[in-house]
């Protein structure tokens, strides 16, 4: 397939949800990504093939006690029904536990050669309301049109690519637990930020930050219609799938391929992201 691109550069993003997981916090929002592009698509009328992610910087909203992050937390304003309450204060809200960023990233979004790239004016309206991790979108650069590799390179020159490193994971399955592997994958990288000169292993080979963040989603119950489901759709309930992700910089990515994420069911009842073809 032959891909013609459309750069969408410097997203700043506000107050993004940065919680990937329930027990997992980052600023790598490659699901949400992911989606935002699906949306895109349905309001612009092309939808693309896949998406790659450069991140610029990020900013975890939060303070530090002690040496330990505590997430910066909201209430809202207003009783809604009885559900609100605090189950032990009836005159105050309930808390419910969030963590948010701010976010700047560039989204490079490829479209099938047959179909075309949507209008630029399209997209920036869509941009106008859009929202990316529930995040508000309050500035960004002008849609870009590109078709080379020299050209993106050339367009986007600085920065890190979001590289899947699924492969960690697979690699350590047969010697033991996967989640073991995460945290060893994540924990050998720090260790050669510390001057180990030991590890060898292909974590390091790029030479940038691996990252845990939430790639998919599995059912735990068949899809049904539930009371309150968004818009009336068949609801399930599910767990997410975490897997890894690097940083790369735009600068060593050399010639590998460009890294676009795509979404896919690889089975009825799982649903990821990934930058594998099928």
């Amino acid at each position: 397939m032959i891909f013609e691109y459309l750069l969408l550069p410097r997203l700043e993003v506000q107050t993004a949800n940065a919680q990937s997981a329930w027990w997992l916090i980052n600023c790598t929002p490659v699901m949400a990504v992911a989606l935002f592009t699906h949306n895109l698509g349905r309001h612009v009328g092309v939808f693309p093939h896949g998406v790659g992610i450069v991140h610029h910087d990020a900013q975890l909203l939060g303070e530090r006690f002690f040496g330990q992050f505590l997430p910066q937390q909201r209430r809202g304003a207003v009783f809604i029904d009885k559900h609100d309450y605090s189950s032990k204060n009836k005159n105050a809200l309930s808390l419910q536990p969030t963590a948010s960023c701010h976010l700047t990233l560039s989204l490079l979004l490829a479209f099938d050669s047959r179909e075309g790239l949507p209008s630029p004016s399209k997209v920036e309206r869509f941009l106008v309301n859009a929202r990316l991790a529930g995040g508000q979108i309050i500035s960004h650069g002008k849609p870009k049109p590109l078709n080379t590799r020299d050209e993106i390179q050339t367009a986007i020159r600085t920065g890190y690519w979001i590289v899947e490193r699924t492969d960690l994971l697979e690699m350590s399955d047969e010697q033991g637990d996967p989640l073991d592997a995460l945290i060893q994958a994540c924990t050998r990288f720090r260790q050669r930020e510390n001057g180990a000169s030991s590890v060898t292993d292909q974590a390091d080979v790029l030479d940038t930050w691996i990252v845990p963040t939430t790639l998919g989603y599995a059912t735990l119950t068949e899809f049904a219609a539930r009371k309150g489901a968004r818009e009336g759709y068949l609801h399930a309930y599910a767990e997410p799938l975490v897997g890894l992700v690097q940083y790369v910089s735009v600068h060593r990515l050399a010639d590998r391929p460009l890294p676009l994420w795509r979404y896919a069911w690889p089975r009825e009842d799982v649903f990821i992201v990934t930058q594998k073809e099928s």
